[in-house]
């Protein structure tokens, strides 16, 4: 079992957000980032590539390609850490109340528990 912190908001219903690591951020960072409406960071991630895959084509060497790869792994790690934290910030920001947070298999589940009590 995982656990959810579970918002409400007065027109846009119910989210649940595990807490812990983000297995979609890791591998799907940009793509994840966007779909949360997470746009800043996504922005950052992206210009971030961009510059990393300028110093490698600039410098076209192995030394540079595995550095550039090890370093975006890297940030892959960090938005897989923290993208959670992010979304709940953003959730809060626009106007989602935290209403508890629950044990539950999936968010569904945590949405579930929390509206039947």
């Amino acid at each position: 079992m995982k656990t959810f912190n579970v918002y409400k908001h007065y027109a846009f219903g119910y989210q649940a957000v595990k807490i812990g690591f983000s297995w979609p951020g890791f591998l799907f960072s940009v793509i994840w980032l966007f779909i949360k409406k997470l746009w800043v960071h996504a922005f950052i991630l992206i210009c971030g590539i961009v510059l990393l895959t300028s110093i490698e084509i600039y410098f076209n060497n192995v030394e540079t390609s595995v550095m550039v790869i090890i370093i975006e792994f890297g940030i892959y790690i960090i938005v897989g850490l923290n993208g959670n934290k992010w979304y709940m910030n953003n959730l809060k920001e626009h106007g989602f109340e935290l209403l508890a947070t629950v044990k539950a298999n999936n968010p569904a589940s945590a949405i579930q528990q929390v509206v039947n009590t």
